[in-house]
């Protein structure tokens, strides 16, 4: 299957607050907590990692699921011998910075997200995915393709953040929607409920354990799970079986590689 992701790409660094040298307090619910003074003061971490995220996720599962997939940045691509490509020397216009303090974390995210912008692919495609990371200021380009090419299946991600108007059209127009908040006012016929520890769809529930937030974000994790079912939906396998998927996928994954789908099958037997 040809599918065509629409997204924007992250890339999160994470910085291992030192706690020898800081001065941690831990509150009644054990969260801990750094008052940082912006007073010149000098502050301590002893590991910094960083990871390309976003719609790179959904990209890399769904190529490792037998997909042929490109991405909407054409300087982008997944290909099964070399993984994630890139043709250009800038990888991501959008960072996170994440502190990390024994396994919990704080996050810093960009105040405003760069637009999404649609490209129309060169051929057709069978599917559309408009992944959680995607800023779309208008639904018109996608509309405008789909209207073109009435075969190719469209499925969105929405967040729990408040559903811009490109997204909430492009998602009654969907074939399959993903959503991470059960109280989210939407109506549709096929959805996807993501939580924090369950995945729910037609009656189906399969539980999962999080991974450590210092190894893996929450945002990865639903990226994971709504590209591992998408992945096996593509594949023609049944509900109960492309959930069991993602259940593997995320507790198994980490900040540099998700599953082959050779693996997801041994793990998941």
């Amino acid at each position: 299957m040809k599918v065509l992701v629409v997204g924007n790409v992250f890339k999160d660094v994470y910085l291992n607050i030192d706690e020898r040298a800081e001065n941690f307090e831990t509150d009644e619910d054990g969260v801990k907590w750094l008052d940082i003074g912006f007073n010149t003061s000098e502050h301590r971490f002893f590991s910094r990692a960083s990871t390309l995220g976003g719609a790179l996720i959904t990209l890399e599962i769904l190529g490792r699921m037998k997909q042929d997939v490109s991405f909407v940045k054409k300087e982008i691509r997944f290909t099964e011998e070399e993984g994630i490509e890139f043709e250009k020397t800038s990888e991501t216009d959008l960072y996170r910075y994440i502190l990390v303090a024994n396994e919990q974390t704080a996050y810093f995210a960009p105040s405003f997200e760069k637009a999404t912008k649609f490209e129309a692919p060169g051929g057709p495609v069978d599917c559309i995915f408009v992944d959680r990371s995607a800023n779309l200021k208008s639904s018109r380009p996608i509309l405008d393709y789909l209207e073109a090419n009435p075969t190719t299946k469209l499925i969105v991600h929405l967040k729990k953040t408040p559903v811009t108007e490109a997204l909430a059209e492009l998602a009654k127009r969907a074939d399959l929607v993903f959503v991470e908040d059960r109280a989210l006012e939407f109506k549709h016929s096929n959805i996807v409920y993501l939580g924090k520890n369950a995945i729910k769809y037609r009656g189906i529930t399969q539980s999962f354990e999080t991974p450590r937030a210092d190894l893996m974000t929450h945002l990865s994790v639903y990226s994971i799970l709504a590209a591992t079912i998408l992945g096996g939906m593509l594949l023609g396998l049944p509900a109960e079986k492309c959930l069991k998927f993602a259940k593997t996928n995320v507790e198994n994954s980490n900040l540099d590689a998700c599953l082959s789908l050779e693996r997801l099958e041994e793990l998941s037997a």
